[in-house]
């Protein structure tokens, strides 16, 4: 019966009170969260990695405690702390609370401060020195600490030096912790937090308020999409001038990652309007701003002078001093007589009888200051290569040797007889000034540079070489121009050839240690757009077999067993050490991470192992490096094999060649599983067996250089194992490898100018 309140009120508490109970019940859906206060009492676990926490938190005005659990980076016992989450019902554990979030609760009490620096997270403090410390400051302890921690050294037991030591840790601590705070709170997971701060520092607050697509910019894996997403939960509107900016930036970055320079201007008008989701006119507005600020350069653009052609600066300096070091390069003569009539006699010498085009390119190499020798396998590059330091008078230590990959460089060395260094090691890379000590101002100590698998050099490392060479020297360029592009912008190797400026010598003849060779003869095949004769199982011992199967998981099985039993027991090889699968994708059933996934507990399926996100490392894992560390000396592309795991310590060794490398916490996204890797990663590479599947579900990656590349990755065997139609994809589509560039015309403009 009603007694209060007209019928109206009634109805309204009625509906509150039921909307109410629906928000209750559907919490975890809406993700409506709870507040609680309290102190920590203990932490039963703690992730180094991931910062994911189970503590033990007593709740302001509650005797029982509760479990809490979360990414709680910093948080510590002793601790009051405000959490803001949802409650959990975990199966095995019970109820807790699940936190999003925390603040610390600085205490206010002589009490509270004494339990706080008492519970160990600053190093320095235990529990006797916390006791004297707020008996000599009071409330006003933590005020000392952070204000004037001279005072500290009133204390009996700390100097002026501990006392430093304290402060600045509990500076750290409280601004790191108020970072990380911030950042979860921006939805970024624990490993991007941590790279952020890593980068920024105390600084990571202010800058991301500032201007939050630079994180874009700035962090690895951070891309435009994730720093809009953070942006737009700033507050940052969908046509703000920041994000207009960003998304040019951004549509230049995708395109230089596509392989292009530079984009034309009216192709980079649609594609960051498509990307913003704005009309043309503010991105056009946006790309005055940037032309102003001199974060971009337009540049008249051959193929259509009314439509400019929009450079990331970097980038078209690079293209431009490119141009201008290969121009002085080219218009000195040497003409090293002495040499060119040792030719003959040392290539007589080393048991060698050259082809025109191999007299050529000696001839090139010997006279010219910059020349290129291309050729596919088997055509006697490497001949070149020896005959020309045996013919030329000059001192072995006037010569310097490079690859773009370790692997290469190594390759080269055994080749050669010379030390060979990658690229980056040459020009003396520095982590410090990331950048090379060897420029214009410090050339290298070399008269002669050979550089190998030249075709994998991009715009930028070809930029950082010939800045470094002497105008005086000689350069030698050596490559497959038929291979894979550069996987960075630019194809300088491929451009220099079509300028018409520079002396090539083309290599076509096979010679004798390639003529039996069904590897270097399917190759040529496959370049000339044939498919090669598949060679049956039955049939005397080959280097180059084809598998048919129609099915992705007939492929896959015919892989596992071929690696697993065929290959070991029918020629030898070690399916760990010597047996290197290529796929063209990362995804599906025959993509690279099922295949390592499968591989893995196939070939090491038990033993002691370390978890890194979803992979686990064992000891006998054969896995690559994916990024250059040249404070450690491995690069992208080495691989090795796990010797040591160390789960507690969170620590794992791997043998490279012949070098004990130690992996730590910061170190893991550079190592990955290598039973199987792309094919882009192949290149500079060889093995002694790939193993290679060929399907139509890989048609986007189906190309005659694909194929052709890593077909040439085999040294001794090759197997393909897939559909003819796939086969007959991959050999018809040849990609033309274009890619917006204006090296040639740069080059043509820099041989005038000389």
């Amino acid at each position: 019966m009603l007694t209060t309140g007209t019928l109206s009120e009634c109805l309204t508490k009625f509906i509150e009170d039921h909307v109410q109970a629906i928000l209750r019940t559907t919490r975890s859906i809406t993700n409506m969260q709870e507040q609680m206060e309290g102190q920590v009492l203990n932490i039963r676990f703690s992730s180094e990695e991931t910062h994911f926490v189970v503590a033990t938190l007593r709740r302001d005005g509650h005797l029982q405690p509760t479990v809490l659990v979360g990414v709680l980076p910093g948080i510590a016992k002793g601790m009051r702390v405000r959490c803001n989450g949802q409650w959990d019902h975990n199966p095995k554990f019970g109820r807790q609370f699940r936190a999003e979030s925390y603040m610390e609760i600085v205490p206010a009490t002589p009490e509270g401060i004494e339990a706080y620096l008492a519970s160990g997270f600053i190093p320095g403090i235990g529990e006797k020195m916390a006791e004297r410390i707020v008996a000599r400051f009071g409330d006003e302890a933590l005020k000392v600490i952070a204000d004037d921690p001279k005072q500290l050294a009133t204390i009996p037991g700390l100097g002026k030096k501990r006392c430093e030591q304290i402060a600045v840790a509990f500076k750290e601590r409280r601004a790191a912790q108020e970072v990380m705070v911030f950042l979860y709170g921006l939805g970024l997971t624990p490993v991007m937090a941590q790279k952020i701060y890593r980068r920024y520092a105390d600084d990571a607050i202010r800058l991301i308020k500032e201007n939050p697509y630079r994180l874009a910019e700035d962090i690895h894996s951070i891309g435009f999409g994730r720093a809009d997403r953070v942006a737009r939960s700033m507050g940052i509107d969908h046509t703000h001038p920041l994000r207009m900016v960003a998304g040019c930036i951004h549509a230049l970055k995708e395109a230089s990652s596509d392989g292009h320079c530079f984009l034309p201007r009216t192709v980079l008008m649609e594609r960051a309007s498509a990307l913003l989701e704005v009309d043309e006119a503010r991105c056009r507005e946006a790309l005055q701003s940037l032309t102003t600020q001199n974060r971009v350069v337009l540049a008249e653009w051959p193929v259509d002078p009314l439509e400019p052609a929009v450079y990331l600066p970097q980038l078209h300096d690079a293209e431009v001093g490119a141009a201008q070091a290969v121009a002085r390069l080219l218009s000195r003569k040497i003409e090293d007589q002495e040499a060119l009539k040792k030719v003959d006699q040392r290539a007589s010498d080393l048991g060698l009888d050259l082809s025109e085009d191999q007299t050529r390119a000696l001839q090139l190499a010997l006279s010219q200051g910059t020349s290129i020798i291309t050729g596919g396998p088997g055509t006697g590059k490497t001949t070149i290569l020896r005959v020309l330091l045996e013919a030329t008078s000059l001192q072995r230590n006037r010569i310097a040797c490079a690859a773009p990959t370790g692997r290469a460089a190594k390759r080269l060395s055994e080749s050669t007889g010379l030390e060979a260094k990658t690229i980056h090691r040459l020009l003396e890379y520095s982590p410090v000034e990331r950048g090379f000590k060897r420029d214009e101002n410090d050339p290298l100590d070399a008269d002669l540079i050979i550089v190998d698998e030249a075709s994998m050099l991009d715009i930028s490392l070809f930029h950082s070489l010939t800045r470094a060479i002497d105008p005086d020297a000689r350069l030698v360029l050596v490559g497959d121009v038929d291979q894979l592009p550069p996987v960075g912008p630019g194809s300088p190797f491929l451009d220099l050839i079509q300028s018409n400026k520079v002396p090539v010598a083309r290599l076509s003849q096979i010679f004798r240690q390639g003529r039996g060779s069904e590897i270097v003869k399917s190759a040529h095949h496959i370049n000339r757009g044939l498919v090669p004769t598949p060679t049956g199982a039955k049939t005397p011992l080959q280097d180059f077999y084809f598998i048919r199967r129609n099915e992705p998981d007939s492929v896959l099985d015919a892989l596992v067993e071929l690696v697993s039993e065929r290959i070991p027991k029918r020629f030898g090889f070690d399916p760990v050490a010597d047996v290197q699968i290529l796929s063209p994708m990362r995804s599906g059933v025959l993509g690279i991470h099922n295949l390592n996934d499968v591989l893995q507990n196939l070939l090491n399926p038990s033993g002691a192992g370390l978890e890194v996100g979803p992979t686990t490392f064992r000891v006998g894992d054969k896995v690559m490096q994916i990024r250059n560390d040249y404070d450690r000396n491995v690069f992208n592309g080495d691989w090795g094999i796990v010797t040591r795991v160390l789960p507690k310590d969170r620590q794992l060794f791997v043998e490279i060649d012949g070098q004990r490398v130690l992996y730590e916490r910061n170190q893991f996204d550079d190592l990955v599983l290598a039973y199987a890797i792309s094919v882009h990663k192949s290149q500079g590479s060889e093995y002694p067996v790939v193993v290679m599947p060929v399907m139509t579900q890989h048609f986007k990656m189906l190309k005659r250089n694909l194929l052709y590349t890593g077909m040439t990755r085999g040294r001794k065997l090759v197997v393909l194992v897939g559909s003819e139609r796939a086969m007959e994809i991959a050999v018809s589509r040849c990609d033309d490898v274009h890619r917006n560039s204006m090296l040639t015309t740069h080059l043509e403009q820099a041989i005038v100018g000389e």
